[in-house]
């Protein structure tokens, strides 16, 4: 395994001796499988026999499972602010990362050699002394994302999306689009899952049954995490009070924000701000 704390390479050979690392949720991950295993998701299982090129980000539930002995591949994990950092923003430089796309991408012999070659030249730049160092990772997972873009246009890999998906991917872009607040001008207006069908002009039992099979996890738990995440950014670098965030995040009393987010967090607003300063 190579770390730099923001990208991470891991061969698949380690997974017997350290299989925590390839299960870490909390990254978004390009990998290249060429060993049988399967691929658990909540609305279906997809079994692996040539090798893939598989994308998957911290939203997305599902469980890797090796079933061959000899596990071949590499798995490149950077946290989402790594290319936002070095390039566009990462949902808008790859769809390939947002829930409802196509994520898996079957590779011939010179596909194959040539993904393994972009893996090694990140290994190899980890490795290095070289200051920007960080750009160069970046335009080789450039390389990598635009390899699965060129594939898409094949019929092999071209699969229709499910209305679960794209109703899902639809979900998570008005959701995300709320955020960062920066200022008290840029105050959310979706705050619940009704909110949000209305908006996407879809029934309100339609919304939570495509986003539960798709992730595991109802429509207002994630609302409930963007919201909980949103108010520690809030509280740990702007100068806003306690009643301006709670009315930036859509609550009308500022109680009924310390209510929500001790519950969810184990501390108030205030001791929450007082401990990281």
């Amino acid at each position: 395994m190579i770390n730099n704390s923001k990208i991470t390479v891991v061969d698949l050979e380690t997974y017997k001796v350290d299989p925590e690392i390839h299960n870490n949720k909390n990254f978004y991950k390009i990998c290249i499988i060429h060993p049988k295993s399967k691929l658990h998701y909540p609305s279906k299982t997809i079994t692996i026999d040539k090798t893939v090129l598989v994308f998957t980000n911290p939203s997305l539930v599902y469980k890797w499972e090796p079933i061959s002995d000899e596990q071949i591949g590499y798995s490149c994990l950077f946290n989402p602010t790594f290319l936002a950092k070095n390039t566009n923003d990462l949902e808008k430089k790859c769809p390939l990362f947002k829930l409802g796309s196509n994520n898996i991408f079957y590779l011939n012999n010179e596909q194959e050699k040539h993904v393994t070659t972009i893996y090694k030249k990140i290994e190899a730049e980890l490795k290095s002394s070289y200051k920007n160092k960080d750009a160069v990772i970046s335009n080789y997972i450039s390389l990598l994302i635009h390899e699965a873009l060129k594939l898409e246009t094949n019929s092999e890999n071209n699969n229709p999306k499910c209305a679960a998906s794209r109703i899902t991917s639809l979900f998570f872009e008005q959701l995300n689009k709320q955020f960062p607040i920066k200022n008290t001008n840029t105050c959310i207006t979706l705050k619940s899952p009704k909110d949000f069908s209305e908006n996407l002009s879809i029934h309100i039992n339609h919304l939570n049954d495509s986003v539960k099979s798709i992730t595991g996890k109802s429509t207002s738990t994630h609302i409930k995490e963007k919201l909980i995440a949103e108010a520690e950014n809030m509280l740990y670098n702007t100068d806003l009070n306690i009643s301006e965030v709670a009315y930036c995040l859509g609550f009308n009393y500022p109680n009924n924000f310390s209510k929500f987010f001790k519950t969810n967090t184990g501390k108030s607003p205030l001791e929450y701000r007082t401990v990281i300063l």
